[in-house]
């Protein structure tokens, strides 16, 4: 990694995945996975002749990877009444980005001792451009930037990122990496050294504040308190102290000062978003049937109506649309239990839930985070932690960049691990680097067919004057040869169906009970209504009309 080019590529591809602002329908998720997944695997090519101890897996360990490894792959092929194969692809794909970035992170730092800054730097760089870009959002600035910067609501921040607390979270881990390069400092710090980390602290406060993210304000209370316990460990970091100490409070500070600001800079937008106004419960809030109470409750209900195998992989939004509950109903549709535990749990089972859970926590105590001292534990911990806290309350596992920076602390913590044994770096011998450009080949294959399988689908869900030439002829029939993304081709087929009848109730019935299986929104359940009643399955369409109206009588 002593090349500059290598350097810069690598940082490009750690970097970008947060920036990205491209993301075209059916499914905005999908393109920013594909590219951290691309990007991902051209990082691992770049890292595979990089010098790095040997790790080896004991037995009990390569026992406990199999045993988890085949319990999901029971669980996700044996239970899907409908298999969806992008979901099912998905997973596999997220583990072995997880996996290629394991192996980086390993690799980078292991090359040599301060590689760890690399990351810090990456993440301390795309939070403090991402918090630029939310106080744009927030500002109603953001058209000045178009189309590199997403559009968003006056008084609304989010950065490129596309949901609020996952901008939240990238704050917070810019807090992490920022806390752990200032503790690095050698000497007596030059002006300039004194100042960037609070110009950097200001700004990253700046952005957790336009948020409005309660999940922020609780990741960065979290990572102040492990940053004071961790500075007990390592003496003479004063200005680590003062940064941690000051952190809460210049949130505090600006989730006053910008609300006011966003008002005086534009008196006709109306109130901004306020941090303070949403933790106090005096800023407009999701509705009661939307709150996270009542989402918790009927997964909880969920889990315990299948305990054993689960509803199955990407199953949740259709159990919740299918299920009676005794207590008020989530009132929206539900794609993730918000809470990582409980999801599995709802989608694959208590038991291969509890298997995970009890290998994580057996992980952790062996590895002990809270005796880390060294800056790189400290970073790797810390954005484990921001991760930990997100997942608890949301699904940041489901998005490319997360799942990235999931893969780096870990590979960062086992080569710190590796180098506190004294374990020798370690060249790769000849044809030892193939594995590694053949897992970064295949990943990024993998994605380039995915992104092309995609680009053909998405061609129905654009005006006829946006679409690409070779599919303008005829976008539903190039969409439905599709593998990977049938479920959006059979979605934009039935909603542009013509209305049922008698000659079309056989085609169109099948596909929308299918289809509520992927989205089980009122067209969607609408035509599986009518086509009941038009192929004379009364008792198929009063279940559904009775699912629909509970679902809008949540919603009151």
């Amino acid at each position: 990694m002593t090349h500059l080019p290598t350097r810069a590529f690598l940082v490009l591809c750690l970097l970008l995945p947060w920036l990205n602002p491209f993301a075209p329908p059916p499914s905005t998720s999908i393109w920013p996975l594909l590219l951290s997944w691309m990007l991902s695997a051209c990082a691992l090519v770049l890292v595979a002749d990089v010098p790095a101890p040997r790790w080896r897996a004991s037995p009990r360990q390569w026992g406990w990877g199999a045993v988890l490894l085949l319990s999901v792959a029971v669980s996700v092929i044996r239970v899907p009444e409908v298999n969806d194969r992008a979901l099912t692809a998905g997973l596999v794909m997220a583990l072995a980005c997880v996996a290629a970035m394991a192996v980086v992170g390993y690799r980078l730092h292991a090359c040599t001792p301060s590689a760890w800054r690399l990351l810090a730097q990456v993440w301390l760089a795309a939070a403090l451009i991402s918090c630029g870009l939310g106080l744009l959002q927030y500002l109603d600035l953001a058209h000045l930037a178009a189309p590199w910067v997403n559009q968003s609501a006056y008084g609304d921040a989010f950065a490129n990122l596309r949901q609020r607390n996952q901008f939240a979270s990238l704050t917070s881990l810019g807090l992490v990496a920022l806390l752990a390069l200032v503790c690095t400092e050698r000497g007596e710090p030059t002006r300039w050294g004194r100042l960037w980390p609070w110009l950097a602290l200001q700004l990253l406060a700046m952005g957790a504040a336009a948020s409005s993210s309660r999940t922020g304000g609780v990741q960065w209370v979290v990572v102040v308190l492990f940053t004071l316990w961790w500075c007990t460990r390592r003496p003479g970091q004063r200005i680590r102290w003062q940064l941690a100490l000051a952190a809460p409070l210049c949130v505090v500070l600006w989730s006053v000062v910008l609300p006011l600001l966003a008002q005086w800079w534009d008196p006709a937008g109306g109130a901004a978003q306020s941090l303070l106004g949403r933790v106090t419960g005096s800023s407009g809030d999701y509705a009661a049937c939307a709150s996270r109470r009542v989402l918790w409750a009927n997964a909880w209900a969920l889990a315990a109506a299948r305990p054993w195998w689960g509803w199955g992989w990407g199953e949740l939004d259709y159990a919740h649309f299918s299920t009676d509950y005794a207590g008020p109903r989530f009132c929206d549709l539900l794609d993730n239990a918000h809470n990582l535990p409980l999801h599995l749990a709802v989608e694959l089972g208590w038991p291969l839930t509890l298997l995970l859970i009890g290998s994580v926590a057996v992980w952790l105590w062996r590895a002990a985070p809270w005796r880390a001292h060294h800056p790189a534990a400290t970073l790797g911990w810390g954005a484990i932690g921001v991760l930990a806290i997100h997942s608890l309350l949301e699904y940041p596992l489901w998005y490319g960049p997360f799942q990235m920076t999931l893969g780096l602390a870990l590979g960062l913590l086992a080569s710190q691990a590796a180098s506190a044994r004294g374990t020798p770096p370690v060249a790769p011998a000849q044809g030892r680097t193939v594995p590694w450009l053949i897992m970064g080949s295949a990943l990024f294959a993998a994605a380039l067919y995915a992104a092309w399988d995609y680009q053909r689908v998405s061609q129905i869900y654009r005006p006829a004057a946006a679409r690409d030439a070779r599919y303008s002829d005829a976008p539903l029939a190039h969409a439905k040869a599709s593998w990977l993304f049938r479920n959006q081709a059979d979605f934009a087929e039935l909603v542009t169906a013509p209305p049922v009848s008698e000659e079309n109730a056989a085609a169109l019935g099948p596909l929308a009970e299918r289809l509520l299986h992927y989205s089980p929104e009122p067209r969607v359940v609408d035509r599986a209504i009518a086509a009941a009643k038009a192929r004379g399955q009364e008792a198929v369409a009063q279940r559904w009309q009775a699912q629909r109206d509970a679902i809008e009588k949540a919603g009151r």
